[in-house]
């Protein structure tokens, strides 16, 4: 291969690495959100289109029928679940974040019960540690007390937000609505035009890019999805009953915390538990173990089925994909990181940054080789000189002025079989003579 036509592939090799980047960073969200309508659209017919080719199939009903029967099924699912869940949901998030103050100030007020037995211990401590305590729990109480103050700042905002954008979201509801039915009727109009439009090659690196996130997101993601769905029913039961005050919200975030590797439902109960037998508030502490330990159960009863031979990541490269999701995304972050890390892993396990990688590996060679100097263009340079890189045998030769003396010892010198006044010389001259 010829040194431009070799640097030309690698220039296109990491260019086009580095613009698929930018493009699934930057502007693959943007357009997603922008097209919003018909990604609910999308997700919808996915929904449906297994119904309508059962009702093809099974009842011989033609798809444009049939499609129409089950989108109006699948939105009046959806519509439902939206009243009743997502509604309630908003309602306890809204009433959650307004009384947030109010719910620290109870906490505050637990807390304070504590003091007589805290500043006993305190008092029995070094000056120094004293003082950093004191100056760490008035920094950390005035921080809190501020976070919560401002939460109802986005609550508000978001509500403005939502009615001045009420026109666009109708229109959308109404676009993912007629979309969701045309996808659905106009399957095979869309795949032919698919296999018009995008090339061969395209179209093959695409499914394989597709079959492997579907691996990565089907397999493992999706599992822990349906434990996270069981999870959460038996701490929204529990929560029902031990009368829990916006419990469909806390049992999400808590199932959520259960979805996230090295996280679980423990993390939250247990200091929600403590808090409860503290106060005296032994029913509530009592339960609260109940409903951990039975989700827990539930949890390990369902996980060796629900999983099945699904490979989730190491723990390694897991600490570092919710370290990075974090700092780039928060919480959001930290739950789309583990399937974002499988995915990315599983498309290198196929071979999709293969010539990015020997790009890589051909440049840092180049490179290697180029920090070398060679040793002519060091004498060249004035750096060494001739003499320095002869070898020591041809400078002693020089010096002697013998060229057969290379300044080395054969080994029948170093024996003394060439002497004849040595022991191995006089058997040497006894063996010739015999001969």
């Amino acid at each position: 291969m010829k040194p431009s036509t070799k640097y030309l592939k690698i220039t296109i090799n990491i260019l086009s690495m580095a613009l698929i980047f930018v493009f699934c960073v930057w502007v693959l969200p943007k357009i997603i959100l922008y097209f919003m309508p018909f990604v609910i659209a999308g997700i919808i017919a996915m929904i449906a289109n297994p119904m309508v080719r059962f009702l093809e199939q099974k009842l011989k009903i033609v798809r444009k029928a049939g499609s129409a029967v089950v989108i109006v099924l699948v939105l009046g699912i959806v519509v439902l679940l939206c009243y009743v869940v997502i509604a309630r949901l908003i309602t306890e998030t809204i009433g959650f974040f307004s009384n947030a103050p109010q719910i620290w100030a109870k906490v505050t007020k637990t807390l304070s019960g504590l003091q007589d037995e805290w500043m006993i211990l305190f008092r029995r401590m070094p000056k120094g540690m004293q003082e950093w305590l004191t100056n760490f729990g008035e920094t950390s109480a005035d921080n809190i007390t501020r976070w919560l103050s401002g939460l109802g700042e986005p609550v508000s905002e978001m509500a403005t937000n939502v009615a001045s954008n009420l026109p666009l979201i109708i229109v959308g509801i109404i676009m993912s609505v007629l979309g969701s039915y045309v996808f659905v009727a106009q399957r095979e109009y869309l795949e032919n035009l698919y296999r018009k439009v995008v090339p061969g090659r395209v179209r093959n690196r695409l499914g394989l890019v597709m079959s492997t996130m579907k691996d990565a997101v089907g397999g493992y993601f999706k599992a822990q999805l349906k434990i996270m769905v069981f999870v959460y029913a038996v701490l929204l039961l529990g929560f029902v009953i031990l009368g829990v005050e916006y419990a469909l919200l806390i049992a999400l975030l808590i199932a959520i915390l259960d979805f996230l590797p090295f996280f679980g439902t423990g993390a939250a109960m247990w200091p929600w538990a403590l808090v409860c037998l503290i106060q005296a508030d032994y029913k509530n502490a009592i339960g609260l173990m109940i409903v951990w330990g039975l989700s827990q159960l539930v949890r390990q009863l369902i996980q060796p089925k629900m999983v099945g031979d699904s490979v989730g990541l190491e723990p390694i490269p897991t600490l570092f994909a919710l370290y990075i999701g974090f700092r780039v995304g928060s919480a959001i972050g930290m739950i789309l990181s583990v399937p974002i890390a499988m995915i990315l892993i599983n498309l290198y396990r196929a071979g999709v940054f293969r010539n990015f990688v020997y790009s890589l590996q051909l440049l840092f060679k180049d490179i290697s080789a180029l920090r070398v100097f060679d040793k002519q263009d060091l004498i060249k340079e004035g750096i060494l000189t001739e003499e320095a890189e002869k070898p020591e045998a041809e400078v002693k030769k020089e010096e002697t002025g013998d060229p057969e003396n290379t300044g080395e010892q054969t080994q029948a010198e170093r024996s003394g079989e060439n002497d004849p006044t040595s022991k191995s010389g006089k058997k040497r001259k006894f063996w010739e003579k015999k001969k």
